[in-house]
């Protein structure tokens, strides 16, 4: 587990950097510390930046029995709903503050997986509110910018 980057620490205005591949042992390592900081502080992602790494790289898992982490390396927005609602959504990184961004109910990225594998992947719903969470992190933004 890893110390979480609270606001208003200005390394979480940076925008954070794309990710050489194949990943290297530190990066590996460095994934499987976000993964275990995000279950210890029970959230549903958490970008590298949050933890003091400027990387474009993210964690989250927004199933049910929360054993479903998805790895996020690089992702890139290819296609969105023109739906969208907005939201009350929480940030590890500012805790007891809450934001009310528009978020788009569909979103589909490409990203890397931790094996370096290019996928494309649809969200709905939370796990779609989630990325865009994630994407906003990694672009230097945090949901209480959206009040």
């Amino acid at each position: 587990m890893s110390a979480i980057l609270t606001h208003p620490n200005i390394l979480l205005r940076e925008v954070s950097k794309e990710v050489e591949l194949p990943l290297n042992p530190d990066d590996q390592s460095l994934i499987d510390t976000m993964k275990s900081t995000m279950y210890e502080k029970k959230g549903i992602g958490l970008a590298a930046i949050q933890i003091g790494y400027q990387k474009r790289i993210a964690v989250m898992d927004t199933s049910a029995s929360r054993d479903q982490p998805i790895i996020l390396i690089n992702p890139e927005v290819i296609d969105f709903s023109e739906e969208s609602l907005e939201v009350e959504e929480g940030c590890l990184s500012a805790p007891g503050k809450f934001g009310h961004p528009r978020r788009n109910l569909r979103i589909t990225i490409a990203y890397n997986c931790e094996h370096g594998k290019r996928l494309k992947r649809t969200f709905y719903d939370m796990a779609a509110q989630c990325v865009q969470h994630e994407l906003d992190h990694m672009n230097g933004k945090l949901c209480v910018d959206y009040d």
